[in-house]
């Protein structure tokens, strides 16, 4: 990914109510819209899905 690219992390809620970490790629304009990436799992409460999204990221940073 080239600096032109941004990358973040968000929280959805899904018709469970229950919580989704969802990793956002956003390529310069001129490439189009941004990419959305669910993360595996749902958690009852939004800062645990992200904990958990941090964790997988890590993980795959690591190579496990």
């Amino acid at each position: 990914m080239d600096e032109g690219w941004v990358s973040n992390l968000e929280v959805d809620c899904n018709e469970s109510g229950r919580f989704v970490a969802v990793l956002v790629l956003t390529p310069p304009p001129e490439l189009g819209s941004p990419i959305r990436v669910p993360i595996e799992g749902e958690y009852d409460r939004p800062e645990l899905a992200e904990d958990a999204a941090l964790d997988a990221l890590a993980a795959m940073t690591r190579g496990d």
